[in-house]
């Protein structure tokens, strides 16, 4: 599945379809580039202060005529192998942000025909034309990416061919709305069948089901009446009624993938930073500023709350008569996550991110996507969707 899902550039393009010849560039953030540059030199220039000369700084005749400090500062490891780390560190960034900049993909579409030219740094570059009656349809997928303990997910519309050199983006962002809306502008503009990657495999339908509400495409199944209680419910998920008619779905269990070892190993690394940093406040205070100790205190703090949030979430549905709202719950603290009314529902999907080995429920409008179970098994999945699905074909 994955050879099927090529890696794009950006992080924010789209390919203007409105009128021809059109042209895009596919290519990484150039001001996120820049600031990484100047990152990198800054650690690099950090890691060879402790060995340039004194007689080119001149901080040797400075420290003569300092008094002696008698406060011993003990150290896990030397200052010297310590600004070779940090000179280490920002040479890697330096590099990958020129790797980074040198790979970029440029696309013409004439209405017709697709061209594109490939570049990247020590490959020859790619060229090729491609009748756009070749490609199978506008295919909608969400690639989950990761900085550092920090990942967002990218939403990605594209040409889907069955070469995966030749899918090109028509438009990526990392926000997720109006996502049903530009899918169907793209797909009946260009007349082909709309394209999701689902727990069965890649399904494609006709584009102009896009502009159909949900109900009435689930009123054409005939669905026998509460055919979803006739599934077995999964242990790990909790599910009540009230006699108003509301309902509750609720997943107890928390689940585990390799990202949420990641966001485990940040809350030890984070937290043992903090307590060392805490017991040692006084001698901090007499090298650096207060401010800037407040400051770190809070980067970790926040580093920490944000791993412990992306560990601990659970999801909370309910369904309220003739809409659906999400809740995102960790301890006691619980966020609304989202409100979309049944018959603005254009879309109820088990979709698969590759990248992630993850399965999620997407509940899709016009206006707004949300996200239900990423790390539930496809079965939790369906039997939460049998149950939306049989209150729409109530209601």
């Amino acid at each position: 599945m994955l050879k099927n899902c090529p890696d794009h550039f950006s992080h924010r393009f789209s390919l203007n379809i409105d009128k021809f010849p059109s042209k895009a560039t596919d290519c990484f953030s150039r001001t996120i580039l820049t600031l990484a540059l100047v990152f990198g030199l800054l650690l690099c220039f950090l890691g060879l202060y402790h060995f340039f000369s004194p007689a080119l700084t001149g901080i040797a005749d400075i420290e003569k005529n300092l008094p002696q400090t008698h406060i011993k500062i003990h150290t896990l490891i030397s200052p010297e192998i310590f600004n070779a780390v940090l000179f280490l560190i920002g040479a890697g960034i330096i590099l990958t942000a020129l790797f980074k900049m040198t790979r970029y993909k440029i696309i013409h579409f004439d209405g017709n025909n697709i061209r594109v030219k490939k570049h990247q740094l020590f490959n020859q570059d790619i060229i090729f034309t491609e009748p756009l009656y070749n490609y199978a349809g506008v295919r909608l997928r969400v690639k989950f990416y990761q900085f550092g303990i920090f990942n967002k997910n990218k939403f990605i519309i594209e040409l889907y061919h069955k070469d995966p050199q030749k899918i090109v983006p028509l438009y990526i962002s990392t926000s997720k709305r109006h996502l049903r809306r530009l899918w169907r502008t793209y797909a009946q503009k260009l007349k082909m069948p709309a394209i999701t990657i689902s727990e069965k495999g890649m399904v494609s339908r006709n584009f102009n089901d896009l502009s159909r509400s949900y109900a009435e495409v689930v009123s054409s199944w005939h669905l026998p009446k509460n055919f979803a209680f006739a599934l077995e419910k999964p242990s790990y998920i909790t599910f009540k009624s009230r006699k108003t008619g509301e309902k509750m779905i609720k997943i107890r269990k928390t689940f585990f993938d390799a990202y949420s070892f990641l966001s485990a190993f940040a809350i030890i690394v984070f937290g043992s930073l903090l307590i060392y940093a805490g017991s040692n406040h006084d001698i901090m205070e007499n090298h650096v500023s207060h401010n800037f100790i407040l400051v770190f205190y809070a980067f970790l703090m926040s580093v920490i709350l944000y791993s412990l949030l992306n560990l601990f979430i659970k999801d909370i549905i309910i369904l309220a008569h003739d809409q659906i709202i999400i809740f995102r719950k960790i301890g006691f603290l619980k966020i609304r996550d989202g409100v979309i009314n049944f018959k603005d529902i254009k879309g109820i999907d088990i979709n698969y991110t590759p990248t992630a080995d993850r399965y999620f429920l997407a509940i899709i409008s016009d206006k707004n996507t949300i996200f239900i179970g990423s790390k539930l098994p496809v079965e939790g999945l369906r039997w939460i969707r049998s149950v939306i699905i049989n209150e729409i074909v109530g209601n």
